[in-house]
């Protein structure tokens, strides 16, 4: 219990410094009630699919915004770190499995939502066009 504990807080800290979206406040609200291993996966999943919204939110506006050489890169780029999001899932999976049990699934779930998270905020940086500190980003 105290290692997804330890993971909902590292993912949680790192929700602070994304000024608290609603989808990580949402997360926490959640995983403050789930009270077994499926309903920590499920909160999970949900913010998971609202990262990814966002992540497609964020992409749809940039690529509208871009032509020619930046456009080919970025459409690329995308591509790129969906097939290594897929790669990383299965390589975290597998990992996963054979060392942690039960919890496994928790912390696949945890790692997903890092994944989208994190894409769908670098994206934002770059239609805000600016990185400079950590509320820009």
């Amino acid at each position: 219990m105290k290692a997804w504990m330890a993971a909902a807080g590292l993912l949680l800290s790192g929700s602070a410094m994304a000024q608290q979206n609603p989808i990580d406040h949402t997360l926490e609200q959640c995983l403050n009630d789930a009270t077994t291993t499926a309903a920590m996966v499920a909160c999970y999943s949900d913010a998971s699919r609202g990262w990814d919204g966002e992540m497609n939110r964020q992409y749809s506006q940039l690529i509208k915004r871009l032509s020619g050489e930046p456009e080919k890169k970025l459409r690329s780029a995308q591509r790129q770190w969906l097939i290594w999001r897929d790669s990383w899932q299965a390589a975290a999976a597998a990992y996963f499995a054979h060392t942690q049990g039960s919890l496994a699934q928790v912390s696949l779930a945890a790692q997903t939502l890092s994944l989208m998270r994190n894409q769908a905020l670098m994206l934002q940086s770059m239609n805000k066009g600016s990185c400079a500190s950590d509320t820009e980003c």
